[in-house]
């Protein structure tokens, strides 16, 4: 019974150093028929080596399973920026941020979008109206109705009241101009529809190719309105 506990004992004592393969023991008796256990040979007296005897313990521990290494890419900024609640800098000084500037929208803006594409649809029914004719004479039945919807567009149509930015102001004149420019053009183009004149033919085209030149300065000076874009 000593024997199997001095075993037991040694058991005990050698697991905390089991390896991951396990663990190599000697046992020998002694002059008193014991059996004693021990994990390195030169731990044996002399005279009782020749009669030790080898064992092996296997590990009882499982290895884990090692974990793969993943990469681990890491980028370094060129620059830190630190940020304090506090409100200051990395020196330790206030620093206050500038407000965002204030983005300029000319008031008369929305009404100026409408009455450009007005303006624009009256010039270009001038340019129906004057094909038409010389393609197909003055009598044509589609020029009757060009001619009667520009007479309504122009009788609808209501420029801005005013504009707030002077940009606006810029365009607002340049726009009025052009508007007299087409109502002249419309009178025209009815007196001589209802005398069946060639003079349509031979004035109109000139009249419309110097609203062109009206019109194109008007869409430059419309662009350079503040839309807040």
């Amino acid at each position: 019974m000593s024997r199997l506990r001095l075993i037991l004992c040694l058991m005990v004592m050698v697991t905390g150093v089991l390896g991951a393969t396990g663990l190599t023991l000697y046992s020998y008796q002694d002059d008193l028929g014991q059996t004693i256990v021990v994990d390195s040979l030169e731990r044996i007296p002399e005279k009782y080596r020749d009669g030790a005897k080898r064992g092996f313990i296997p590990s009882f521990r499982s290895d884990p399973t090692p974990k793969k290494s993943s990469a681990v890419i890491e980028t370094v900024p060129e620059s830190v920026v630190i940020e304090r609640s506090d409100g200051r800098d990395a020196a330790g000084q206030f620093s206050v941020a500038p407000p965002p500037e204030e983005i300029e929208i000319d008031s008369g803006l929305a009404s100026a979008t409408a009455a450009m594409q007005t303006l624009r649809e009256i010039h270009l029914n001038f340019e129906r109206i004057y094909i038409v004719a010389r393609d197909n004479g003055l009598q044509f039945p589609a020029i009757g109705p060009l001619h009667l919807t520009n007479n309504q567009l122009i009788i609808d149509l209501r420029l801005p009241a005013e504009m707030s930015s002077d940009a606006g102001k810029v365009w607002f004149g340049k726009a009025g101009t052009f508007f007299d420019q087409l109502k002249g053009l419309q009178y025209n183009t009815g007196m001589w529809l209802s005398q069946n004149s060639s003079e349509l033919l031979s004035t109109m085209p000139i009249l419309v190719a110097r609203a062109k030149v009206l019109l194109n300065e008007l869409e430059t000076a419309f662009s350079a309105i503040p839309s807040g874009k």
